[in-house]
């Protein structure tokens, strides 16, 4: 995994072959987990069709985030270059609305998965926050390696940043209930 940083001072990682902004891939990760939360919380208010259930609470959170971020992005471009958009703006706010949603494509897998198999959207769902939270503790600890720090240090840092995360995410439930 090789990084390099974006002209707006983000990091960027490339997985896969494709560059994606830490910034985005943390954020979307915490909506999502939020919005997990609340469907376990309250499961009984949905339509009970499992996959298509967890398909809505994963991809319309991250859905409007994306859409409100490449709001935001469009009218700082306009504002900072003093010009319309351009095709390649369009293409560059595009990609990175993508980021947010590529978020909740493992969680959707394992839905998938778990519907194929007999399995219900409760299960996945509980398996994508795990996977969530654990990338939090693995966001900590990549952020204290980038900074030098070393094996304990990345550990602490791990730490620290997986519960702040479960933190923002129990505040969020607080807010809702």
């Amino acid at each position: 995994m090789s990084t390099s940083t974006a002209p707006n001072g983000h990091t960027l990682i490339r997985i896969f072959g494709v560059r994606f902004d830490a910034h985005r891939l943390i954020y979307a990760t915490i909506i999502m987990l939020v919005a997990l939360a609340i469907y376990n919380d309250d499961i009984q208010s949905f339509s009970g069709q499992g996959f298509v259930d967890l398909a809505i609470v994963v991809v319309l959170p991250l859905l409007a985030l994306s859409m409100a971020h490449a709001f935001s992005d469009a009218l700082d471009i306009q504002i900072k270059t003093r010009r319309r958009l351009t095709a390649q703006d369009r293409r560059h706010l595009l990609a990175a609305g993508l980021q947010y949603l590529s978020v909740g494509v493992p969680v959707l897998l394992i839905g998938l998965i778990y519907e194929v198999t007999g399995g219900e959207a409760g299960q996945a769902s509980e398996w994508g926050q795990a996977l969530g939270v654990l990338s939090l503790f693995g966001w900590g600890a990549f952020a204290a390696r980038s900074a030098g720090l070393g094996a304990w240090g990345q550990v602490r840092f791990a730490i620290v940043y997986g519960l702040l995360g479960a933190a923002i995410i129990t505040v969020e439930l607080a807010l809702v209930h």
